[in-house]
């Protein structure tokens, strides 16, 4: 595999796990605005999990990685129509994955990935708004 090849590769799993995260969040936010009070978090957790546990690394995590939040915007909103992605390999087994989008915030999204077992998985994700300086945590 090229190294064009294996950043495609880590620009598309980065993609799919946020879009699919969205698709989710979305979809839950909407049903609770259609039927007030009834308690969809269980069957959520349990669509999270399937996603998360799909793409993302399974290192202990003292926030996220829980499935106990929904709403609008989603948690990676504008991301699909992204108007700049790259990659920078920073070793063998570590990668960023950037994302810059032009929805209401501007947002900028930062995946690290890691390389455990022969596969590409999502340790931790970042954003920025606004063009700010400063890179916050996205609890994954």
């Amino acid at each position: 595999m090229t190294d064009t090849d294996l950043q495609n590769e880590l620009i598309n799993s980065s993609l799919e796990y946020a879009t699919q995260m969205n698709t989710l969040e979305l979809r839950f936010s909407k049903l609770d605005d259609e039927n007030p009070g009834t308690d969809y978090f269980p069957e959520y957790k349990e669509k999270y999990l399937g996603i998360f546990n799909k793409y993302c690394t399974n290192k202990k995590r003292s926030y996220g990685g829980q499935g106990d939040s929904y709403g609008e915007p989603a948690e990676y909103d504008g991301i699909e129509d992204s108007i700049e992605q790259k990659t920078e390999l920073k070793t063998k087994s570590r990668a960023e994955v950037y994302f810059k989008t032009k929805n209401a915030f501007d947002a900028e999204y930062l995946f690290v990935l890691l390389k455990k077992s022969g596969e590409w998985k999502i340790d931790s994700s970042k954003y920025k708004w606004y063009k700010q300086e400063k890179w916050d945590t996205l609890h994954l």
